[in-house]
């Protein structure tokens, strides 16, 4: 047997997805709950209560760490729950096709407001809209990972194959942050931060998720 490269880097398409969404959650989501939370708390920057009162940063960045935590404890549930719904599904367009449909375009709807409900200082909208991201996200998981091994007999070889689709989103996303720069917009007065430093990479991480997901669907016909 003979591993059909194309194919396998064309599933790879949802691990592209996954880690390039992730990266951007994790580099940018901790710096917002910070600064909102410094605010809300204390009446300043996140950057103006680090320079004044260490203590006092300390204790947000606690709750932030809490907050942020809360994705490996609704892995547990979620993850297996699930892998298990997608194992016990029937459609025309396979058993994990929907659920990474399904995941994908919530959640790439959802996650630009995260920023947008930061820059208007809503704590209630950014958490929920980072909770329906999760959620969806972990909808998206289990069935995106089970799909290379479903339709790919040579499976170690594939999966060297689909991390390196995986780690390409993971390193898009790491260069968006080299040229939109979140320190600009969270050490700059509130009058001067300027929205879209902070809403590009977002929307441009939602874009090419949806990109992925439809090349993923369009090429990969799982029931075949």
């Amino acid at each position: 047997m003979k591993l059909n490269y194309k194919r396998t880097f064309l599933i790879g398409f949802a691990f592209f997805g996954i880690l390039l969404l992730w990266q951007v959650y994790d580099s940018w989501c901790p710096t917002f709950l910070t600064d909102i939370f410094a605010r809300r708390f204390y009446g300043m920057s996140s950057a103006d209560l680090k320079a004044s009162d260490p203590n006092h940063i300390l204790h947000v960045q606690w709750i932030v760490g809490i907050i942020m935590a809360c994705d490996n404890l609704a892995a547990l549930i979620l993850l297996p729950l699930f892998g298990r719904l997608s194992d016990r599904t029937h459609t025309k367009i396979g058993k994990r096709m929907p659920y990474i449909l399904v995941g994908t375009f919530v959640s790439a709807v959802a996650f630009p407001f995260i920023p947008l409900f930061f820059h208007n200082n809503n704590i209630a909208g950014m958490v929920a809209m980072m909770a329906i991201v999760l959620i969806f996200m972990m909808m998206y998981r289990n069935p995106a990972v089970a799909l290379m091994p479903d339709i790919t007999p040579m499976r170690a070889k594939a999966n060297g194959s689909i991390n390196i689709m995986g780690y390409i989103g993971g390193a898009f996303a790491t260069v968006l942050g080299l040229f939109l720069v979140l320190s600009n917009y969270i050490n700059a007065p509130d009058h001067e931060r300027n929205l879209w430093v902070i809403e590009l990479p977002f929307i441009i991480a939602s874009v090419l998720m949806v990109i992925s997901a439809l090349v993923l669907f369009a090429t990969i016909k799982e029931n075949k």
